[in-house]
């Protein structure tokens, strides 16, 4: 997420370049992707990934989804909850009282 801040989506390059991006749905594909690149010389570059990571067929292991939670999260939650959270989570079938749970996400907001 941190990527995504105004600053980086202000830029005059990246605004440049969105300009010259053209996308379409194409429903077929479901997750899958097909790029094509011209270059200005003519040369064009292909390319194509049927199951991206994190689609249910190449879906993302539990240290994956719990490094994307935490990009995000701590953006709400505060980082010092996380790793807390997490564990919580993977050990779900333990916890007694959902509300402990629950309260790690309030404390930080």
């Amino acid at each position: 997420m941190e990527k995504f801040t105004d600053e980086k989506v202000s830029d005059p390059r990246i605004i440049s370049l969105m300009e010259r991006v053209d996308a379409t749905l194409v429903r077929e594909l479901k997750f899958g992707a097909k790029v094509l690149v011209r270059m200005k010389d003519g040369k064009a570059y292909r390319g194509e990934l049927k199951n991206p990571k994190g689609s249910p067929l190449n879906p993302l292991n539990f240290d994956e989804i719990s490094a994307k939670f935490k990009s995000t999260a701590k953006l709400g939650i505060g980082e010092e909850n996380l790793d807390l959270i997490i564990e919580k989570v993977k050990n779900l079938e333990r916890v007694t009282n959902i509300e402990e749970l629950m309260e790690l996400t309030r404390r930080s907001c």
